[in-house]
């Protein structure tokens, strides 16, 4: 957790006085994700099925120049993954929730046209492990367990989750905001760092939001 907001207050020292002379704004946005675990063992390679899950949060957008800009946030995510297995006369299902706080930092590219703005970005994501939970079904019978973060081999997942974000979308002149991003997580999260178990994080999230300050402006 700490990692964060260290990260975030640098990244505010480094951009902030590129904005003083123009308009910071503040957004709030909430919508769905799509997510799926990937995992490696040796030479062979699964990912589980999609899971929709829930994010909201906040983000500042920080004009660097006319086109650029600088967008860090702060959102909830639910992340996660789902399987199932059938064969004659035997399902077997498992579903895994996993509420992480994730620190964006996209640098974006604006185009603001006249009636709005359409925008492209990317940058480093950061993302702390907040609870978690996996439930199996097999047989008729229903059981569930909590998943522990942390860095000991006793907890199921490491806490700390990077990886990469793109993003894209469209802003009103109103400021309402529509948007999609795909994050690809890059940190094994096997708390035991094992070289031949590789576990990775991947999402899809479309949100919908508002900014406030600097409609109409160009």
């Amino acid at each position: 957790m700490k990692k964060l907001f260290i990260l975030s207050s640098a990244a505010f020292f480094l951009f902030g006085s590129n904005a003083r002379s123009q308009e910071v704004r503040f957004g709030a946005t909430a919508g769905a994700t799509f997510s799926n675990f990937h995992t490696e063992l040796g030479d062979e390679s699964y990912t589980g099925k999609f899971k929709p899950g829930f994010t909201a949060g906040v983000l500042v957008d920080i004009p660097m120049s006319k086109q650029f800009s600088f967008q860090p946030a702060l959102n909830y995510v639910q992340k996660g993954s789902k399987d199932e297995t059938t064969e004659p006369g035997y399902t077997y299902k498992v579903k895994t929730t996993l509420s992480y706080l994730e620190l964006p930092l996209n640098v974006l590219y604006n185009t603001r046209g006249s009636k709005g703005n359409f925008f492209i970005g990317a940058g480093p994501s950061l993302s702390f492990g907040l609870s978690g939970k996996s439930s199996q079904e097999s047989a008729g019978e229903k059981s569930s367990e909590k998943v522990k973060f942390g860095s000991s081999d006793e907890d199921d997942l490491k806490s700390f989750d990077g990886g990469a974000n793109i993003l894209a979308g469209y802003e009103t002149k109103s400021g309402f905001l529509l948007s999609a991003n795909y994050y690809h997580g890059l940190s094994n999260l096997i708390s035991d760092d094992s070289d031949d178990y590789k576990f990775n994080n991947k999402y899809f999230g479309i949100k919908v939001g508002y900014m406030f300050g600097g409609k109409g402006k160009k």
